[in-house]
Order: C-alpha cells, then structure tokens, then sequence
C-alpha cells in the first residue's frame, strides 16, 4: 500500500513537470531516494502508533479487564507452571493469548520484528513502484508493470497460510528467506520461536536485496521520468538499466 502512494506521487509529480524542476538541483537517484524514505516515515510511526496501543492494551487494561482466575492461570503459564495453569479450569487458548498479550518482553519482540520486516519490504517494494510510476504516464498503463510485482505479494499472502499450519517446513523457510516474500511470510514464523539466525539471515537478504533494488530502480527512474507518450515495455526498461 505504501509502495503503491510512491508509485501514485511519481506520476503525478511527473505529469506536472515539476520533476523536471527538480532533477535540475538534485540528482535523480537522491531524489527517488528521499520520496522513498519520506513516506517509509509515515509506515514506521504508524507500527509505533500499533506497539504503544498494544503495550498499554497489554500492561494496564487486558489485567484490569480480566477476571483474577483468567490472569493467575495466564501468570501461571508464562512462568512455565503449565499444570497449575489447567488447574485453573479456564481454557487453555484463551489463558495462552492472554498470556502472551501481558508478556511485555513478548509482545516487544514481535514489534522489533514487525517494524523491521515492514521496514525492510516496504523499501524493497517501493524502489520498484518508483520505477513503474516514472516509466508511465497515469496509473492505469502502470498496471501492466505492477503484475510482476504484486504477484510475488499474493504468494507470499498463500504461503502464509500454509505457515501457520507447519512453520518449520521447507516452504516455509524458503519462503521466508526470498526477500520478495520474507517481509509477510517470515512475521508468520516468528511467535513460534524459530531460530534466530533465521530471522537475521532473512533480515540480511532482505536489506542487501533493497539495496540492489535501489540500484536497479534508480537507472529506470533517471530514464522514465523525461519519458512521455508512450508505455514501456518490459524489454525496454531492461534496455534503460543498460544505460550508462
């Protein structure tokens, strides 16, 4: 989503020619750049907006809220006391969700991580975004550009599923690895306490990825944005990134 206001704003800025103004006191890779991490902002303070709503939630009104019985068992199994816990009589998926929403180092742990992967895949998508909004002239001859890049989205919103269900098989940690699908698939895999090294590969390759991304979008955006009239092919923005 956020991807995609990149993608809007470099069109529009691109029919009204203040592009053109602008590449002339700045370089176009800074200035893609800066769009990028621009509205990366907006994405980052919301997922803190989220964290500081879901901490509060979690510290002050989940245990006020919560009958005596319910937050004992739940205290219960986060100290690992799993039979005192049962004998507590309340059911053991709630005590567990409990459990974790009142586990301050828990619920912090799972935000590090979202905010991370967010982050991370939403640099990595939007840099091509940038790519496709510079290549065109309105958003409805970016939909033929978008395909190759929404769809890896939509596999990585199937994998997911599959994920909860078993999420230490090999698609899992496959798909948790490639940087188009990590950002999703990866978050999946997280509460179920995989290894670490995982997440920090997954990470790696997912920043290393953005910064290969940026490169690649930077050669197409230098070219597309003085580009008018007429809707890129594939091939041919193959053709700009040959350009020197």
């Amino acid at each position: 989503i956020y991807g995609s206001m990149v993608m809007q704003s470099v069109i529009e800025e691109k029919n009204s020619r203040v592009l053109e103004v602008m590449v002339s006191s700045v370089r176009p890779f800074d200035l893609m750049l800066g769009k990028i991490l621009g509205v990366a902002l907006v994405a980052v303070v919301q997922i803190v907006v989220w964290g500081v709503l879901i901490c509060g939630a979690g510290s002050v009104l989940i245990p006020s809220l919560m009958p005596s019985d319910v937050m004992a068992g739940a205290q219960a199994m986060q100290a690992g006391m799993s039979e005192a816990a049962a004998a507590s009589g309340v059911d053991p998926n709630m005590l567990s969700a409990v459990a974790a929403m009142t586990d301050m180092g828990y619920v912090v742990k799972i935000f590090v991580c979202l905010l991370l992967f967010v982050f991370g895949g939403y640099l990595l998508y939007s840099a091509m975004f940038a790519a496709v909004g510079s290549a065109v002239d309105n958003v409805q001859d970016a939909s033929q550009l978008q395909m190759p890049i929404t769809l890896p989205i939509i596999l990585a919103l199937l994998a997911m599923l599959a994920v909860i269900k078993d999420p230490n098989s090999q698609l899992a940690f496959w798909f948790s690895m490639i940087p188009l699908t990590s950002p999703v698939v990866m978050m999946a895999r997280i509460p179920y306490d995989i290894p670490l090294w995982e997440v920090g590969l997954s990470l790696t390759l997912l920043y290393v990825s953005f910064v290969g991304m940026v490169w690649l979008a930077a050669k197409i955006y230098r070219v597309g944005i003085f580009m008018y009239g007429k809707k890129p092919t594939l091939k041919e923005l193959v053709r700009w990134v040959r350009y020197r």
